[in-house]
């Protein structure tokens, strides 16, 4: 399977849209997988007694589609597992397990999980405190239900956890549990001054998704060819390393959600150019 084949894409662009129309779409946009985001009004933990979770399984799978990986939404809800409030904290773990619990249903055995934050008038040793605590907890429920967890470096805007590569490591050495791997993101990565290859040399095959998504001195994640970022070293990098895992093309500004399509589509179009260049693989 070569890295087209590994591409997939996020619900998250779609949430002015159904599911069944992004379902649509990604068939549209010659795709096989996705990255399946725990957004309302796609999969939402609010309504988790009574989510149709095997629905929403089936027609993915009508669909002739595949997860690769399950990404809750931890950005713009109260999702932290890193808060000095316990309250928080705990309801943040209970709405997490409740992705990794259900993953099976989707036939998947990945779940991103993000560091949490810390305020910024308290001693950062606090959050990374917490969330290695509640990471160790996640990684419990994760082995009782086979699934691995990958945590997501993100960008100081998002997080200031997970500010470079160093700082990953030592949360997964804090850590200590074979069920939690690592999901890449080249923004993250860019804003940490490293590359993708850095992190491919420091944690090799503890690697299981890479999002890559382009960005510019703000820190966006934009449609690929639209930032600054050297889109064409991250490819040869999976290349070179024998990448076999998923791809995800993330976009998130607030004006893509209007036409996911068209922009996932101009993001598509670019990977495809960059595959012909480059180095061959490995």
């Amino acid at each position: 399977m070569g890295l087209r084949e590994q591409l997939c894409i996020n619900n998250m662009t779609y949430r002015r849209y159904s599911f069944p129309y992004f379902l649509k779409s990604v068939k549209r946009l010659g795709l096989d997988w996705i990255e399946l985001s725990g957004c309302h009004p796609h999969y939402s933990v609010y309504e988790a007694k009574t989510f149709p979770v095997r629905r929403v399984a089936e027609r993915i799978r009508e669909a002739g589609i595949q997860v690769a990986v399950i990404e809750p939404e931890q950005n713009f809800l109260p999702v932290n597992i890193a808060s000095n409030q316990s309250y928080l904290r705990n309801r943040s773990i209970v709405q997490l397990q409740f992705y990794i619990e259900n993953a099976a249903a989707f036939d998947c055995d990945k779940v991103i999980i993000y560091p949490g934050k810390g305020t910024m008038d308290r001693p950062p040793e606090e959050a990374l405190k917490y969330c290695c605590e509640s990471l160790d907890l996640l990684c419990r429920t994760a082995e009782q239900c086979g699934v691995t967890l990958l945590l997501q470096n993100v960008s100081p805007c998002i997080s200031g956890l997970t500010k470079d590569s160093g700082d990953v490591e030592y949360i997964l050495e804090q850590t200590g549990h074979d069920s939690l791997a690592l999901s890449v993101n080249t923004c993250a990565v860019c804003a940490g001054g490293e590359t993708l290859e850095d992190y491919f040399r420091k944690f090799g095959d503890r690697i299981r998704n890479v999002q890559i998504s382009d960005s510019d001195e703000e820190d966006e994640q934009l449609v690929l060819g639209d930032g600054s970022q050297d889109l064409q070293a991250h490819v040869d990098t999976l290349k070179r390393y024998g990448y076999k895992g998923p791809v995800a093309l993330e976009i998130t500004m607030e004006e893509y959600a209007y036409e996911a399509e068209k922009y996932y589509a101009r993001s598509l179009e670019v990977f495809e150019g960059l595959l012909k260049g480059g180095g061959q693989d490995a």
